[in-house]
């Protein structure tokens, strides 16, 4: 069952106050990070209608890569290619942090295959989003966290520690005073991916909330109760990641105009919304289906009901 999403509301440069649909930011952000299976080329020119220059780019040493341009679509290309798999475990969370700015919080999954050996893991991400006149652009990527062999459905049910204080659910592991994304109560359900020898794990509470938490906060002794405070959800040992699909690309200069990333072949999707599923009906391969990346006015291309 699809998720429903609010508005959120947002103030904008001038002071005025005005609401943005979070599904709209954050179909834009999956689309950013969904280019990453595609070569770098095509990378590029996907993202080149994603991003606000000077763009920043953030990894987990907290250094800011400001870039223009120029230097951003040089940077893109020289980036590593051979993510097979790249998408949000859960819905990511979406708060206002300024005039016009929105930043969307999550955790990606993602699968790569580099010198013929395959791997993947978890890596928790934030992405400022800065809207102005309706557009959006993306203008500060962070890389927060990264860990490695953590795959979809792997979870283990356990509780945190029941001591009577709350606990700080942070986006890395560390006790930096800036990376706290949550409170955990205390006994409260999580799904814990346990790496026997980490200190911090990767855990997820019962509203899908991800982040890191220190190893003795969580309590080993007895899996948790179903009905516990703070599980709201089904099969809470089990993850049921989202169907990932490849995002059109972007042509610059040619709105309501895509390119099929299957073909390389001109689509036509003025008036579709931006993540909606579809397929060329020119594309003899019927089963080859991608996402709308963006909007414009009453298209051609094939809308696929998803299961």
């Amino acid at each position: 069952m699809p998720l429903a999403f609010s508005s959120l509301i947002v103030r904008g440069e001038t002071g005025a106050e005005s609401r943005i649909p979070v599904e709209q930011v954050v179909r834009m952000v999956e689309g950013y990070i969904a280019a990453e299976q595609l070569s770098a080329e095509k990378r590029a020119a996907s993202r080149s209608g994603m991003v606000e220059f000077s763009f920043r780019s953030s990894g987990e040493s907290g250094r800011d890569h400001v870039l223009d341009a120029k230097d951003w679509r040089k940077w893109e290309i020289e980036r590593s290619v051979g993510v097979q798999t790249a998408e949000f475990i859960e819905e990511p969370r979406v708060q206002s942090v300024g005039k016009g700015l929105v930043r969307v919080y999550g955790a990606v999954y993602f699968k790569s295959l580099e010198g013929g050996e395959s791997g993947g893991g978890v890596s928790l991400r934030s992405y400022d989003v800065r809207i102005i006149g309706g557009e959006m652009r993306i203008r500060h990527e962070r890389i927060l966290a990264t860990r490695v062999g953590i795959r979809p459905g792997q979870w283990t049910k356990l509780r945190r520690t029941d001591n009577g204080v709350r606990s700080n659910l942070r986006s890395s592991p560390t006790t930096r005073r800036n990376n706290i994304v949550g409170k955990l109560n205390a006994g409260v359900s999580l799904d814990v991916w346990d790496q026997r020898d980490e200190r911090w794990l990767f855990v997820r509470n019962g509203d899908g909330l991800t982040g890191f938490l220190h190893r003795s906060q969580i309590d080993f002794s007895a899996s948790s109760r179903e009905g516990n405070a703070g599980v709201g959800r089904e099969g809470g040992n089990q993850m049921a990641p989202r169907k990932s699909h490849l995002f059109g690309l972007a042509l610059p200069g040619r709105p309501g105009y895509i390119l099929n990333p299957h073909t390389n072949t001109l689509v036509d999707i003025r008036g579709l919304r931006a993540g909606t599923l579809v397929r060329d009906p020119r594309d003899p391969v019927k089963g080859r289906v991608f996402r709308v990346p963006f909007e414009g006015s009453p298209g051609r291309a094939v809308i696929i009901k998803e299961e």
